[in-house]
């Protein structure tokens, strides 16, 4: 495989070490070279690139939060809009058309919908849906806390809940975001990330309650209903296990989830055409508190945050990443994506 370029989202000032937006680059042998500093920002911390322009979004994960759009000019960024967002946005995803910006605010619990001009840019104020409930654990579930957008074949844009236990469907309908369906789940198990897999099941990492629940479309990805579930790690979790991350590998093959608290990287085998998965082994993330990781074929990046350090691995026929070579430093890495 040839060299790839990554942009590394990070954690700045009181939050973490980093100063922005970062760019690395794997060489042919896996191995990354030096971070540089791309565009300075505040707490960038999860990036997403448009899918057919030269753009690349971050959140401004703040109080008063907000999200910034760049033009990519080689390997350095330009500021080319910015609009506001709720408290602590915390995600975002393009729509595969290119047309709007979504995004997650953990900490007003609200999701946004921005509309996007044909170069990319913004060209508009959002479209806002609030959150609402809560959960049983009342240190982390008192009201809602939106946390990650993905889209569903059908174009149904699914979001995660971990204050009020949801996952939550919307469709975009004349520029605005509207609520489809809601998907409850266990109460107290605190959904964070998902991923939809090829075979159309759609499989959740919960934080708090360190398992994956798998859920099965009824209508579209309009209604969901939970199909099963299973553990987030190979061995015991732990009490102090919090589950962060989760993708796919070699075509929905396996899935893999990354937990902080045990700073560990848990290999998945999928059964059943993506009905299902069975942990397989747990491999440490090569660093301290992993937040995102990135599976690029034979390779995984883990970002580790506290850690301060990208951990490369390689993964086997098997399905269980390898360590290849030392972590690379990188001050608070939380996101990684392909540039």
């Amino acid at each position: 495989m040839s060299e790839r370029a990554f942009w590394v989202g990070t954690y700045t000032g009181a939050a973490g070490d980093g100063a922005g937006i970062y760019r690395v680059v794997r060489d042919a042998g896996g191995v990354l070279g030096p971070p540089e500093l791309a565009a300075e920002a505040v707490n960038p911390s999860y990036l997403a690139v448009h899918p057919g322009k030269g753009v690349l979004y971050a959140v401004r994960e703040e109080d008063a939060g907000g999200v910034t759009a760049y033009a990519v000019e080689g390997g350095r960024l330009r500021e080319i809009g910015r609009r506001a967002a709720g408290a602590l946005p915390c995600h975002l995803s393009v729509t595969p058309d290119g047309g709007h910006l979504v995004a997650a605010d953990y900490g007003s619990g609200t999701v946004r919908a921005y509309p996007l001009a044909g170069d990319g840019g913004f060209a508009g104020d959002a479209s806002v849906v609030a959150g609402h409930g809560s959960g049983p654990r009342t240190d982390r579930q008192e009201g809602p806390h939106a946390h990650m957008v993905v889209h569903a074949p059908d174009g149904t844009v699914l979001t995660t809940d971990l204050g009020a236990d949801l996952v939550r469907s919307f469709r975009i309908e004349g520029g605005a975001l509207r609520l489809a369906g809601e998907t409850p789940l266990p109460a107290g198990y605190g959904p964070r990330h998902m991923v939809v897999h090829p075979g159309g099941h759609v499989h959740v990492l919960t934080e708090l309650a360190a398992v994956v629940v798998t859920l099965r479309p009824l209508d579209g990805y309009a209604r969901l209903e939970v199909a099963g579930e299973s553990p987030a790690t190979a061995g015991p979790a732990g009490s102090a296990a919090q589950g962060a991350a989760i993708r796919l590998g070699d075509g929905g093959r396996f899935a893999y989830t990354s937990m902080r608290g045990t700073d560990v990287v848990t290999a998945h085998r999928v059964l059943d055409g993506g009905a299902a998965l069975a942990p397989v082994a747990d491999v440490p993330s090569g660093g301290h508190w992993p937040r995102d990781l990135y599976v690029d074929g034979e390779w995984m990046h883990v970002a580790n945050e506290r850690g301060g350090a990208i951990a490369t691995f390689r993964i086997g026929g098997d399905g269980v990443p390898v360590p290849a070579g030392a972590p690379l430093a990188v001050p608070s890495p939380v996101c990684v994506i392909p540039a």
